[in-house]
């Protein structure tokens, strides 16, 4: 019997996408987008916004979706891989706490914002109690993400895998387990839609769905709640001579001119084309991050 390939829906909801009410509808939204489909996702969100719409995030847990963490504020001050191992800890703790009393769940999983990480957050991530992290992008190139100079990506596994405590990006002897996002070049995220239309995004999940049933390797997949419901926005981008050089926090910001040039409304029609393209796929399993934990074991 041919095992099924294993399909991770991601969702990381932001506080800065919008006011609180657009938020809450767009949450709401994607969820009954997903129970159409019957397709069980993993949310992260910071512990700060969760506290601020508890009844959406209450929601997520009560329609079988999982709710992780992605960090405290996703703010300016956490970024991980810049942070001593002390100051991960804390934050980790925290974050996690408040969402749990939140969720009356307990919080096993975690995101970095802008998948931004060190070995410092591999150990604070197990010593808090975490028991997944999906923050490495393998193969993703840096020059096309805010961390530029990140070479990790370019030799971390494929696979989940249990990460060094000196370096997140290769195998080493956590307990905790790496889920890598994946990542061929470019990353699989809803960016792709927005830089290369809907047509461009289904042939990058045939080649990773190629891959995976040879492999054995979860695909996963990242998006925004506001990137499924239908807006009446248009992306801009405005050109900058100093965005020709790199900024230390977002990369070349140049790159944007690829993605904001977009129609929002668009990019919901081919974001949702896509699941439902995934979920039409011959032998594919939706699974949360938690639950893709347990498969491991």
């Amino acid at each position: 019997m041919t095992l099924p390939v294993r399909v991770l829906i991601t969702f990381d909801i932001h506080a800065a996408a919008g006011a609180v009410a657009d938020v809450r509808l767009w949450v709401r939204e994607t969820l009954y987008f997903l129970e159409s489909l019957s397709i069980k996702a993993t949310f992260f969100i910071p512990a700060v916004f969760a506290e601020q719409i508890p009844e959406e995030v209450r929601m997520i847990v009560g329609r079988g979706h999982e709710v992780g963490c992605h960090g405290m504020t996703h703010g300016p001050d956490e970024e991980y891989n810049l942070l001593p191992y002390e100051r991960q800890k804390a934050f980790l703790s925290e974050a996690k706490s408040r969402i749990e009393a939140v969720t009356g769940q307990e919080i096993v999983s975690f995101r970095a914002p802008a998948f931004k990480l060190n070995g410092d957050t591999i150990m604070a991530l197990e010593n808090t109690g975490f028991k997944a992290d999906l923050s490495v992008t393998s193969q993703r190139l840096g020059i096309l993400s805010s961390e530029v100079s990140n070479l990790g990506w370019l030799y971390s596994p494929r696979s989940p895998y249990h990460p060094d405590h000196r370096n997140p990006f290769k195998k080493g002897e956590s307990t905790l387990w790496e889920i890598p996002q994946s990542s061929l070049i470019l990353l699989f995220s809803s960016n792709l839609i927005m830089a290369f239309g809907g047509f461009f995004i289904k042939l990058f999940f045939k080649l990773l769905l190629a891959e995976s049933r040879l492999r054995k390797n979860p695909i996963v997949y990242m998006t925004h709640p506001e990137e499924i419901y239908p807006r009446d926005k248009k992306y801009a981008y405005k050109f900058q001579w100093r965005h020709l050089l790199p900024s230390k926090k977002d990369g070349f910001i140049l790159r944007y001119i690829f993605l904001h040039n977009k129609d929002a409304k668009k990019i919901s029609q081919h974001n949702v084309s896509l699941i439902k393209f995934i979920k039409a796929s011959k032998n594919v399993n939706f699974v949360t991050a938690k639950e893709m934990v347990e498969i491991l074991k």
